[in-house]
């Protein structure tokens, strides 16, 4: 399991009383120096590692990083089986490992036809009742094959879904990646998605309806990322609902999702 997933979640989740100094300090990546071991490590990657040795326990870990940030809900890992993320990719080649598939060079033209992971991994059983029980699943925005795909991958993870009575909701990303999602419209998202959590269909889908500024656009082409387009005709196959909301923040020559999500899939 990446220790920066579990960490953004922390983050995301933390109380907003917690110092900003704090937070700060969860989410800082050392700066290269010589060949110093802490070149590119972060603080809260450390932190969780150093808590999983001490506790001797990754959930023990996570509760006591959670307790110091005072975080609302719960972060669960979706499993504690030590195993690495392969795909398949248009040539027939595979490659293992986050870093890379990922970090693929933009010249890299193939595309990924396949995800899978190298050992087998059981579901974690509180994330597995967490998914049963919950009254919404919410598939967030991220790198579709490297952040969102890794954690359907589990056994059990297609039965909690096959059991469970939740609404079930994908927030597309706004934008491309070219290693992984190139030129894909928010149908292609959804569909492929779709096929690894082994359900018919979302109950909504979530999209940016925002345009995006042409200069923060040129940025983006130059890595061969562009807008996802909703294509809605094709997308109303997967999907109950199709939303389109305002919800690009362009700030910092950066694209991101704004806050205002929260409250559009507290409405649906």
């Amino acid at each position: 399991m990446p220790p920066g997933d579990l960490r953004q979640a922390i983050l995301a989740l933390s109380d907003d009383e917690i110092e900003s100094d704090l937070r700060a300090l969860l989410r800082y990546r050392f700066t290269p120096k010589g060949n110093s071991s802490l070149n590119g490590a972060t603080v809260g990657n450390i932190l969780l590692t150093a808590l999983v040795e001490i506790t001797g326990s990754l959930p023990i870990a996570l509760n006591t990083l959670c307790r110091w940030f005072k975080v609302k809900g719960k972060v669960l890992p979706v499993s504690l089986d030590d195993s690495e993320l392969c795909v398949t990719l248009s040539d027939g080649s595979m490659l293992k490992g986050e870093g890379m598939i990922d970090t693929r060079s933009i010249d890299d033209h193939r595309t990924i036809r396949s995800a899978s992971l190298s050992p087998g991994a059981n579901i974690f059983i509180d994330a597995y009742e967490a998914l049963v029980n919950a009254e919404k699943i919410v598939f967030c925005p991220g790198d579709l094959y490297t952040s969102v795909i890794p954690n359907t991958l589990v056994v059990g993870f297609r039965e909690a879904i096959s059991k469970t009575g939740a609404r079930l909701i994908y927030v597309v990303n706004i934008m491309t990646k070219k290693a992984e999602t190139h030129d894909f419209t928010a149908s292609q998202f959804a569909k492929t998605l779709l096929s690894y959590v082994g359900a018919e269909k979302f109950d909504a889908v979530v999209c940016n309806a925002t345009h995006i500024d042409p200069i923060i656009r040129e940025r983006y082409k130059k890595e061969y990322s562009v807008p996802v387009p909703i294509d809605r005709e094709e997308l109303a196959c997967y999907t109950e609902q199709i939303v389109e909301e305002d919800l690009a923040d362009q700030t910092g020559d950066i694209v991101r999702h704004k806050e205002k999500i929260a409250s559009v899939i507290a409405r649906l």
